[in-house]
């Protein structure tokens, strides 16, 4: 069963639309809340929008965005003042019945091949750690991601911010 990874139709209240803000909404708190504006401002701010699919059904989507944006996220910001080559991961969510089948992994890579692409020199998230998310921090530590900072987000978070360098040492 392989996974398959696409850009995710841009027609605003399109299927994909509609997938992406009802996983979005099954992942919180893992993931911030967004609602149908907020994902076009974020969409039309972002580089590309993933989706993953099994056999024909969504299973999971990524959002990334380049340095650069317009994107008023605190944690972006804070990548933005600390490198200036990256691609952000805003936010990647898995369906539950999808987990263990390398969905994330899956989209992960095709972040890998898209900022090797582009030419940027790392990949770079943050994960929560108030509140928790320990699946998330195991994930991102198998997948070759390093802790930098622990900071204050919005709305009570507290986050670690992540970096995965693309060129070996």
């Amino acid at each position: 069963m392989a996974v398959a990874i696409r850009d995710a139709a841009p027609e605003r209240g399109g299927a994909d639309e509609e997938f992406i803000l009802a996983l979005n909404a099954a992942c919180v708190p893992a993931v911030a809340e967004m609602d149908a504006q907020d994902y076009c401002d974020i969409a039309g701010w972002a580089h590309r929008v993933l989706v993953a699919e099994i056999d024909g059904s969504r299973c999971g989507f990524l959002i990334l965005i380049r340095p650069g944006s317009a994107y008023p996220s605190d944690n972006y910001a804070w990548f933005e003042k600390t490198f200036d080559n990256h691609l952000y991961i805003d936010r990647i969510a898995v369906s539950d019945a999808a987990r263990g089948q390398g969905v994330g992994r899956a989209l992960y890579d095709e972040a890998v091949r898209i900022a090797a692409k582009n030419g940027d020199k790392r990949l770079t998230c943050e994960v929560n750690e108030k509140p928790p998310n320990p699946e998330s921090m195991a994930f991102h530590r198998r997948i070759g991601f390093r802790h930098l900072h622990t900071r204050p987000s919005r709305d009570d978070k507290i986050v670690a911010m992540l970096e995965h360098p693309l060129e070996k040492p």
